[in-house]
């Protein structure tokens, strides 16, 4: 999954579909004391499933496309010192990836794939932000080339992970309150898993794995966060939204 305007494209095993909204009285990711301290927290909790991870298995047999616009979590950037890098935490649903196919979502939830009952969220938490470079500065946004490092945690194995990618921080204005009430970070990263690295096998006497799914996926994480100040009054109860899929990939 790469960060352009940072909409972080962490498309674990999802694809290009529509997808409607249902309620949710999930309490908000509690935010890390010690990522606080390093500048603004904002906020992954866009009511109207704008933001968008999205996987890609390529194989000989059979290409795979999915996508999830259930993401929660958080991002931390301090604007007026963009080279402290950042952190953030960001979690998906396993029920929420959606390839188009109800009967392939529905073997990809049990064993020996994602196995969600027993491990029903894929996080990612960002532990630091490395070379950080302004890309573009306008009177109304700036942009960063950087790359996020951070632990991985999929099917309860965790692996490090490195994501390159873009951030754009913008401040509030007219335009950007069409999108989310506050200032907002977009984020963009692309990256590549091995599925052998979490655990991910084929089923019993049949050879799957490198025919009909690929040995590794590509990631893409496309995701906009508002300011916490705006869009959260607290960072342990408050109600979120999340979206839920439907519709073919």
């Amino acid at each position: 999954m790469k960060l352009a305007g940072l909409t972080l494209a962490l498309v674990l095993l999802t694809g290009t579909v529509a997808f409607g909204q249902a309620e949710s009285t999930t309490p908000m990711m509690k935010v890390n004391p010690s990522y606080a301290e390093m500048g603004t927290v904002f906020r992954v909790d866009d009511p109207a499933g704008r933001n968008t991870i999205t996987f890609k298995s390529e194989a000989p047999l059979e290409d795979i496309i999915g996508t999830t616009n259930a993401i929660s979590g958080y991002l931390v950037f301090d604007p007026a010192n963009p080279t402290k890098g950042g952190r953030g935490e960001l979690s998906v649903p396993v029920a929420s990836l959606n390839t188009g196919i109800p009967m392939r979502d529905e073997h990809l939830q049990g064993e020996p794939w994602f196995n969600a009952a027993q491990y029903p969220d894929i996080t990612f938490n960002i532990t630091d932000v490395r070379n950080v470079k302004n890309i573009k500065s306008t009177d109304e946004f700036q942009t960063y080339e950087m790359t996020a490092v951070g632990q991985f945690t999929m099917r309860g194995t965790t692996r490090s992970v490195e994501a390159p990618g873009r951030i754009t921080y913008m401040k509030e204005s007219d335009k950007t309150r069409a999108r989310l009430p506050g200032d907002l970070l977009a984020a963009r990263a692309s990256f590549r898993l091995a599925l052998a690295d979490f655990g991910i096998t084929d089923p019993e006497g049949m050879a799957i794995i490198g025919s009909k799914v690929g040995e590794t996926v590509s990631v893409d994480v496309s995701i906009v966060a508002g300011s916490e100040k705006v869009m959260a009054g607290s960072t342990e109860s408050s109600p979120k939204s999340q979206s839920g899929s439907s519709g073919g990939m």
